[in-house]
């Protein structure tokens, strides 16, 4: 009977594990005070303006990401898995990440052959959805708020804050 316990609290804490936070996590004190020195040392440099300076800052102190589900489930994490294999005509797909706001969804997915990209969805994948567009490759904290104008302008109808939030993470996510 003591080992039926064990296993099954072993099953608890790996399946509490395999699933994501709510929240995308803040940036700490210490991640924000070292982006702002790095951001002083950049404009004393010349290497942005002070326009990128500023709207850095601007970001570096904000958090929009209030509201955006983070949740990722297994069982949820499987069924999208599968959906998106079958839309995307793949034998298998793997999603890493998921953002979720007033029904619009976006996907970190292996779904493709180059660079790994997020999907964005104005309805669930899962219940026949298909992506409005996909973004990979890498940007910047200079760059957020490009990122932000990048998917208002491919992801017609998303979310505001669903927006600001993928920008966010994408530029500065604390790892």
């Amino acid at each position: 009977m003591r080992w039926l316990l064990a296993i099954a609290l072993l099953a608890t804490t790996f399946c509490a594990r395999a699933e994501y936070p709510a929240t995308e996590p803040r940036l700490t004190d210490k991640n924000r005070i070292s982006l702002i020195q790095a951001l002083g040392e950049t404009l004393r440099d010349k290497r942005i303006t002070q326009k990128q300076y500023e709207q850095s800052i601007a970001w570096v102190n904000s958090y929009p990401c209030d509201g955006v589900d983070r949740r990722l489930t297994a069982r949820r994490k499987d069924q999208l898995q599968v959906a998106i294999a079958k839309e995307q005509k793949l034998k298998t797909v793997r999603v890493f990440d998921s953002f979720e706001s007033e029904g619009w969804f976006i996907l970190f997915t292996d779904a493709s052959v180059g660079d790994e990209p997020y999907l964005f969805y104005s309805e669930d994948p899962e219940k026949g959805g298909h992506p409005v567009t996909a973004w990979s490759g890498a940007a910047t904290i200079f760059e957020t708020s490009e990122m932000e104008q990048w998917v208002k302008e491919n992801a017609p109808g998303i979310p505001a804050q669903l927006a600001s939030c993928f920008a966010w993470h994408v530029t500065l996510r604390p790892e």
